[in-house]
């Protein structure tokens, strides 16, 4: 591995944190890309292209959240808005890294956590879950961190 600059004692570290960055790279870039996956399935179904949403766990609750008001701010299904959310961020992680691409991927993973916070209240006044929802909520803080970490 080539030597960095502000290497000035041996290559053993320089190694293992551009390493440890790749692993959160790559951490960062799955938890984007299942969540994308997520919400493209959901804005799919909220746009009828798929009739049916398949929801582990909690059978029709999926359809019933999806359907609901909350679920489409200014008249766009939030299934849509999340996956260009996570592509974007997909986007950023792919080009080669720079403060301001870092900058940018924490401002956006910090919305994505934010929004996901929210939809889990609008769930719960709901009283209804979306097992998609539910999985982009559990993995945003992973995506903040993982983001965070390749500082």
């Amino acid at each position: 591995m080539p030597r960095h600059p502000s290497n000035r004692g041996g290559d053993r570290g320089y190694q293992k944190v551009a390493s440890t960055m790749n692993a959160f790279r790559y951490l960062a870039f799955a938890v984007s890309a299942a969540s994308a996956a997520a919400m493209i399935y959901v804005g799919l179904y909220q746009s009828r292209l798929v009739g049916r949403l398949i929801c582990p766990f909690f059978g029709r609750e999926c359809e019933g959240v999806a359907d609901a008001p909350f679920a489409r701010p200014f008249g766009i299904p939030d299934g849509y808005i999340g996956a260009v959310l996570y592509i974007t961020i997909l986007v950023l992680l792919i080009v080669p890294p720079a403060r301001w691409i870092w900058i940018a991927l924490l401002v956006l993973a910090g919305v994505a956590t934010v929004a996901n916070v929210l939809g889990l209240r609008d769930m719960m006044n709901f009283g209804g879950y979306c097992f998609y929802c539910l999985t982009t909520a559990v993995l945003s803080p992973v995506l903040l961190w993982s983001v965070w970490k390749l500082r």
